[in-house]
């Protein structure tokens, strides 16, 4: 019987993924100008998600962003978006996330418009975890171009790492890349970004700037990730502690939340962590970042600030990815 049972699922598993075509393929497909109205990225994999995701603007630099986050935004206003169309504003790239939150009704229309293509614009629909049991799932497989954006396998690490690093204009030795594929293999973001961080790292080692804690919210707020990380190291460099950073930048994204939530701005009242300077620039920060990252980042910096006091981490990494992740919107996906 269990025989059986797993023959069927292997067999179910090999028609499901027959409908992936590869991150490579639909790279080469986008870049010949062959451009789909609607694409299904299926894996976990952020990095690649993102990655896919960029070319697509890339190539429709006349196309407006729009992004949906299910059970954050309501699925009527994405349905208005596909539908509304305007002289200035005719195509559109539309990523869709959390899909498992669409309504059964809603699954039904999606497949609908996707399958009679009744829309000029380009819809990106973002599936994390597998199943290949959702009726929903399948029926997206099979109406939009799907890409497979699952973290590869160790053995296809290597070419994907060496190729993205030169996508980003990342100057590596080969011979290092296997060291942090050991130590942070466990996908493609964790990889890239520790590269990411390392690389601007060095190139701002030498920085003889002297900069204030202020200079660090202002740049983070910014979402300047190169500068973000030249400005912690010269803190560090000139005795600031880590936490004493994390307090400045938890009451930052703290004033941000009830600015952009309440616009209240009670929390800045005899608040020494944030200057005049800071506090008059908050409207243009908050308008870089969702209600969803502010949650997001304020919860991460409890916890490493928490766990920076109970348990041995290397805090100075955590720090550098915390810095990473939110000036590329990592907490929005």
């Amino acid at each position: 019987m269990f025989h059986h049972l797993f023959n069927y699922y292997i067999f179910k598993l090999s028609i499901f993924m027959k409908n992936l075509i590869s991150l490579g393929q639909a790279i080469k497909n986008l870049r010949m100008n062959n451009i789909s109205n609607s694409y299904f990225l299926y894996g976990n994999d952020i990095y690649m998600q993102d990655f896919f995701i960029n070319q697509v603007k890339k190539i429709k630099t006349q196309s407006h962003t729009y992004l949906y986050h299910l059970g954050y935004d309501s699925q009527e206003n994405l349905f208005n978006e596909i539908s509304n169309t305007s002289l200035f504003d005719s195509q559109k790239t539309i990523i869709i996330k959390n899909i498992n939150k669409f309504s059964t009704k809603a699954k039904n229309e999606i497949i609908e418009i996707i399958s009679k293509n009744e829309h000029s614009h380009c819809l990106i629909f973002v599936k994390n975890n597998f199943d290949n049991k959702n009726k929903f799932i399948n029926s997206l497989l099979k109406s939009a171009t799907s890409v497979d954006t699952r973290t590869p396998f160790e053995n296809q690490m290597y070419d994907w790492i060496k190729f993205f690093s030169k996508q980003e204009n990342i100057q590596i030795n080969e011979n290092e890349i296997p060291k942090y594929i050991e130590h942070f293999g466990s996908n493609i973001s964790n990889v890239m970004n520790y590269i990411k961080i390392d690389s601007i790292s060095k190139s701002n080692s030498s920085t003889n700037r002297t900069y204030h804690l202020w200079n660090f919210q202002d740049s983070i707020g910014k979402k300047d990730l190169s500068k973000s990380i030249e400005i912690y190291i010269s803190l560090l460099s000139n005795g600031n502690s880590i936490n004493l950073i994390l307090i400045y930048l938890f009451n930052l994204y703290k004033a941000m939340y009830f600015k952009k939530n309440y616009d209240n701005e009670s929390c800045l009242n005899f608040n020494y962590t944030i200057n005049k300077i800071i506090k008059s620039k908050i409207p243009l920060y908050i308008k870089k970042i969702s209600k969803k990252e502010l949650e997001c980042i304020l919860v991460e910096i409890n916890d490493l600030d928490f766990s920076s006091k109970t348990i041995s981490i290397n805090l100075d990494n955590k720090m550098k990815c915390l810095i990473n992740n939110i000036c590329t919107g990592y907490y929005d996906r």
